[in-house]
């Protein structure tokens, strides 16, 4: 019942959300914790799993066994083309984002209920049923019935039954005498839910088949868990050099265009327009920003709940041509990245909330490299034990190679580190975009190394790579740096900030100009004492471009912990004008930003039809957002009087569906007394909509990830006689109201409810 306003913690996709976080911190909230490819906070005496006792019982829930996914950690660390296509094949896993959702409402209204009966949980990953269950009873034991297992492909056999990793599926723990509980919410949202077996307590973990008389599997929990040998790598350290970058100081607005097209460094609209970036109605910063609302910002930021402050921020970092000239270099480099993106939202306890994934991609077994990688790993251990943070998870794909007849081609190794924190005030987030209204510009080398152009965009226009690349050389200083800024941006001291990185200082400013029509700077960079203007502009040492929000707020930085550079201040204009010493240089920002975006037009006319492409790329800088509210708009709600009666509103889905959530926190807002109602209530007469004054058909697809969806929610109804009776008596009435919306309003449409 949504009614209660959300007063336990909730879901949504891979986020626990919460309405209020002072209150989730009474239920228990302690820290938002990171996963690999999941961020989310949870109750803390929901953080660990429980020991299973004898008698409790083995759950699955989720979809049926194919031959999917067979050997799949195997084959991710073969180099690419070594087995044959059969095998390869059957290693590909595929995804079914809609038996996910079933799943995941199932195991989120165990979560919220007033005692989780859930004692362990755990993912099909690598070895599917195999790891899953197995981990589940690795302190007690227990046996699989291999006949209560779903099988959609009567060919499997015993292994690639256990091994099989198709679906989205979990497997659970439950106490026998809440089996009927979870059995009647499965129902109702439809999830598949099978008891596949026990827990025996015999310390062995068994599959048997009474069908067939076979028991396939039958291990001591030792020998499973028991501890493996040790790998032992043996490599030798290869000694690679790289010819330094040559260029000509003359043809430096040359050598920008052509940096501006990398696709590395060019818009990323054509990326951005692909996808609903706020589905959930938590996203509180997303990619674009400014006016023209281009993809510039350097974090993504979710809430935590619908009315909090509080949520949760993210970003990313990589630098693998810079790990190529030196390893260690790369992975402190792509930490630093991550740091300067993620450091314009204001976290809860500066750099102390932040915690790295760190997932590897290397072509090891080939020489040279597994030492390049024993030197990577151990510089982000190193660099992360100096900044006071952690790296709780990450992932490794360690057979970057592809095969060819004529010969292999190796992927550089790259980290690409992801950093996540608790945000304290969503409302605070620094976007990279000057404002003409406020103070001077700074430039910060968080680096503390001289300019070097090896592993830069700017190399790689020049077909190089580099001799010797940036480094950090003081992880304290960054992390008092780190701390110093955070400071700022809580005070609001901060306007407009963006971190250095593909492309060098003078991207970073032409993209703090281009999110707005006439808006320009003027900046002097020769207190950097790097005579060479290309390598002062193109480098991509680690560092910050911050606006200030006037001069007072200049004075704090007198204490900074790094040396700040006045650089300039912004104006309105169409000229971004740069000295360096004697040098003077102006860059003609509108046709920049036209060669900046040119990539994405040519990428995005390959994804779209009918000059779309064209027409955008015509109109983008054309078309600035602008709000214009009524006079009479204050922003506020309406006070509701506490005890005035609120109509009821009812929330309808299916089982694919999303965005429920927030479609039922606005009617709450607007006075509605809220109810959630799946179509399975509406089908078994438990739910007649009666005395339902307002519903709500909600977005997703609500029939798998495809269009047209609705179509199957539609036959819901018209092959329900509970459904479209009671649909067809709410309509009928005169005193109700209904919004359809994104496949709701295909709903209404398929059933022809609205025109």
């Amino acid at each position: 019942d949504f009614g209660n306003k959300f007063g336990q913690p909730l879901i949504a996709g891979s986020l626990l959300t919460f309405e209020h976080a002072e209150h989730a911190r009474q239920l228990g909230f302690d820290k938002v914790i990171m996963l690999a490819g999941g961020v989310g906070s949870g109750i803390s005496d929901q953080a660990l799993k429980q020991t299973p006792q004898k008698g409790n019982k083995i759950v699955l829930l989720g979809g049926d066994n194919y031959r999917i996914g067979m050997g799949g950690a195997a084959v991710s660390s073969a180099d690419t083309g070594a087995f044959d296509t059969g095998i390869t094949l059957n290693a590909v896993q595929r995804s079914n984002p809609e038996m996910q959702k079933r799943v995941a409402n199932t195991i989120r209204n165990l979560v919220e209920s007033a005692q989780n009966p859930i004692v362990a949980i755990h993912d099909h990953g690598a070895g599917g049923h195999l790891n899953c269950f197995s981990e589940l009873v690795e302190e007690t034991g227990g046996r699989i019935d291999l006949d209560a297992l779903p099988i959609g492909d009567p060919t499997l056999s015993a292994k690639e039954i256990l091994g099989n990793e198709s679906q989205e599926r979990m497997g659970l723990i439950v106490a026998a005498e809440d089996i009927p509980l979870l059995q009647k919410i499965a129902e109702r949202e439809r999830a598949p839910m099978y008891v596949v077996g026990e827990v025996t307590g015999d310390m062995r973990f068994t599959a048997v088949s009474n069908a067939k008389g076979e028991t396939p599997l039958d291990l001591g929990l030792a020998d499973l868990f028991g501890s493996s040998p040790k790998t032992i790598m043996e490599d030798r350290t290869v000694d690679r050099r790289y010819e330094a970058v040559d260029y000509h100081p003359a043809q430096l607005q040359e050598y920008l265009e052509q940096v501006l097209r990398l696709e590395a460094v060019a818009c990323k609209d054509w990326l951005t327009n692909k996808v609903d970036r706020c589905v959930s109605g938590l996203v509180a910063k997303q990619q674009c920003a400014g006016p023209l609302q281009l993809p510039l910002n350097n974090c993504g930021v979710m809430a935590l709940g619908y009315d909090g402050q509080h949520g949760v921020a993210t970003s990313i970092g990589h630098a693998p041509v810079s790990a190529l000239i030196d390893a260690k270099a790369g992975s402190r480099n792509a930490i630093a990245e991550a740091l300067t993106n993620i450091v314009w939202a204001p976290l809860e306890e500066g750099l102390k909330s932040v915690s790295l994934s760190a997932n590897w991609m290397w072509p090891c077994r080939n020489e040279g490299e597994d030492a390049r990688l024993y030197e990577a790993v151990k510089a982000v251990s190193d660099f992360c034990i100096e900044l006071g943070i952690n790296v709780p998870t990450g992932k490794d794909s360690l057979s970057m190679k592809q095969k060819y007849a004529d010969g292999d081609v190796l992927a550089p190794g790259t980290v690409i580190i992801s950093a996540t924190g608790v945000c304290s005030d969503i409302r605070q987030v620094v976007e990279p975009v000057f404002q003409k209204e406020g103070g001077p510009v700074y430039y910060l080398n968080l680096s503390q190394d001289d300019f070097h152009l090896g592993g830069s965009s700017f190399a790689q226009v020049r077909n190089k790579i580099g001799a010797q690349g940036p480094d950090i050389k003081d992880a304290r200083k960054l992390a008092e740096a780190f701390d110093a800024l955070q400071a700022l941006i809580k005070k609001g001291a901060v306007v407009a900030g963006h971190d250095i990185a593909s492309g060098g200082l003078i991207t970073t400013l032409l993209e703090m100009c281009f999110a707005d029509n006439g808006l320009s700077a003027e900046l002097d960079l020769s207190a950097l004492e790097e005579p060479d203007s290309v390598k002062i502009l193109f480098a991509e040492n680690a560092g910050l471009v911050l606006q200030l929000k006037d001069e007072a707020s200049a004075e704090a930085l007198n204490r900074f912990p790094l040396p700040c550079h006045r650089i300039g201040t912004v104006t309105s204009g169409e000229q971004l004008r740069i000295k360096n010493g004697d040098e003077q240089h102006a860059f003609d920002i509108p046709k920049l930003r036209d060669a900046w975006y040119e990539t994405s037009w040519l990428l995005d006319q390959k994804q779209t039809a009918n000059g779309l492409a064209d027409a955008r790329y015509a109109n983008y800088k054309k078309q600035p957002l602008r709000y214009n509210f009524p006079g009479h708009f204050s922003g506020k709600l309406p006070a509701l009087q506490p005890d005035a009666p609120r109509p009821k509103a009812a929330i309808l889905r299916e089982k694919g569906s999303n965005s429920e959530r927030e479609l039922a926190h606005a009617l709450y807002l607007a006075g509605f007394e809220v109810r959630d109602v799946h179509m399975t209530d509406l089908m078994s007469g438990k739910e007649t909509l009666e005395d339902i004054q307002f519903l709500g058909a909600v977005g997703g697809f609500s029939n798998s990830d495809v269009l047209g969806s609705a179509k199957g929610w539609a036959g819901s109804f018209r092959y329900n006689d509970n459904a479209r009776r009671a649909l067809e008596q709410f309509f009928a009435r005169e005193d109700v109201l209904s919004v359809g919306i994104c496949n709701g309003c295909q709903l209404f449409m398929e059933l022809g409810l609205i025109y």
